[in-house]
């Protein structure tokens, strides 16, 4: 599912990451540890495309990153990065759909019934369906991190990139999450990294 194949990479003409090689299959929960600013975030933005690559190359079902579109990239790779900004007071419902807009088509995208059994879905198995009309300003940080992993999940991505997934997660909602992941990568066929 995913090659890496010796990059590199990082910000403003220096490599944080350099010769970088990996491999992840299908349905992989795959983790990478380290201490800070050891490069684990740039890993994830070389990954999903928001980086660009200096050296080496990234393999994404056997294509190279650089030949998806944006469009395409986005309906095959979610995105749940440490620190999520939210500046509108969207309800936790409207930000859980944001992750169905990759799959909207035409100039007058509309809501169909799949859209919305998929959205109520993931809010149920991340915990935040009593949630789905307070604000994103009204959530305590576990419960925006569950939204937001709920938005990602909403996407129906082939491969889900998490950066610090269990941050601002008590003990019993980490091992929830770890495990919702765990099932999914079973069930779903997801690649988890």
């Amino acid at each position: 599912m995913i090659r890496v194949e010796n990059i590199s990479g990082g910000y403003t003409g220096e490599s944080v990451l350099k010769n970088v090689s990996f491999e992840v299959g299908s349905g992989e929960l795959f983790g990478v540890l380290g201490p800070n600013g050891s490069g684990k975030t740039t890993l994830l933005k070389l990954l999903s495309g928001v980086l660009p690559i200096r050296g080496g190359e990234i393999f994404l079902k056997g294509n190279r990153l650089q030949d998806f579109s944006t469009k395409q990239l986005a309906r095959m790779v979610a995105v749940l990065s440490q620190h999520s900004f939210e500046s509108f007071s969207y309800t936790v419902k409207d930000t859980v759909s944001l992750g169905r807009y990759a799959h909207q088509k035409g100039w007058f995208q509309s809501w169909s019934k799949e859209d919305e059994e998929i959205v109520q879905t993931v809010m149920a198995q991340t915990g935040v369906a009593s949630l789905q009309n307070k604000t994103i300003q009204e959530l305590s940080g576990g419960e925006k991190q569950r939204v937001f992993l709920a938005q990602a999940l909403a996407q129906e991505p082939e491969i889900l990139l998490l950066d610090e997934p269990t941050n601002h997660l008590d003990l019993s909602y980490q091992k929830e999450l770890l495990d919702l992941l765990k099932r999914w990568t079973i069930d779903k066929d997801l690649t988890v990294v």
